[in-house]
């Protein structure tokens, strides 16, 4: 019984630090369904834990499972709702974010700009918005992928349609 208060008690702390890193770091940057999957991962980790908790101790090859289960819906969560969208926004975002940068300074010197990244919700992350400052009621796309980094594809604007 110590054991298993002890697990639920970790699991709460484990999931309420991660809620916060969520919502200090990712969120921001989240589509609301990537938030939603998060959520949703994190609902049944707790429902295999809680299966592991309270099956009958006689049953154990199906605790054994619902431990399994839990520890591996934990490590691909943890893996893909935490790690990979902080790298990706804080070393991948920067790094393309200064590609495109160097590019406009090279290609456009004696023009001033507004980088951000996009605001649209069906824009990818990569995409970013220039507003050069001789022409502020007509931004600029220009979705900054793995292949324009990796030039084999230009970096090329995109005008959004009216």
């Amino acid at each position: 019984m110590k054991l298993t208060v002890t697990a639920a008690i970790l699991f709460a702390a484990a999931l309420i630090a991660s809620i916060i890193f969520y919502q200090t770091y990712i969120a921001d940057y989240a589509h609301p369904v990537e938030t939603v999957m998060a959520i949703a991962t994190a609902a049944l980790a707790a429902m295999f834990l809680a299966l592991a908790i309270f099956i009958p101790r006689r049953l154990k090859l199906v605790t054994g499972i619902s431990i399994t289960l839990f520890f591996a819906v934990i490590l691909v969560g943890v893996t893909f709702w935490l790690v990979r969208p902080y790298q990706l926004i804080y070393t991948e975002l920067p790094e393309r974010e200064a590609a495109l940068s160097s590019h406009l300074e090279e290609e456009y010197p004696e023009r001033e700009w507004e980088m951000n990244r996009s605001q649209v919700e069906t824009h990818p992350i990569f995409m970013f918005e220039v507003v050069f400052d001789d022409e502020p009621d007509r931004p600029y796309l220009y979705l900054m992928d793995q292949d324009t980094m990796d030039g084999e594809s230009e970096i090329e604007p995109h005008v959004p349609e009216e």
